[in-house]
């Protein structure tokens, strides 16, 4: 019980022509493709979040919160992954960010 997340998040979250569905870990949207805890997480993230920008700091926290080994350049690793799963979903977003800085899920390519 106290590992639970305190906010209550929907099963499935849509962005543009992309869902995400929480029980199946299912990225799709002409295709499909799916996911990694931690990429299913980050996606998550950034999809609750669209069209507003996430601090890297703001998402290692919520996805790596138990892995003090870990820093936050995997945070860009992860985006990497992510970026190259909505290219092969044909998703109409993509994820903006700069380096040091933030991360935007954005409609258009």
């Amino acid at each position: 019980m106290t590992r639970r997340k305190a906010e209550y998040t929907n099963r499935e979250l849509s962005f543009g022509n992309v869902r995400l569905n929480g029980e199946t870990f299912e990225l799709s949207a002409v295709n499909s493709v799916r996911l990694s805890v931690k990429e299913f997480e980050l996606m998550q993230a950034l999809m609750t979040n669209a069209g507003h920008a996430c601090e890297t700091h703001y998402l290692f926290e919520r996805v790596w919160r138990d892995e003090p080994a870990s820093n936050e350049n995997i945070v860009w690793v992860y985006v990497s992954y992510l970026r190259n799963k909505l290219l092969s979903v044909d998703a109409d977003c993509s994820i903006d960010g700069e380096r040091g800085g933030s991360f935007t899920l954005r409609e258009g390519l």
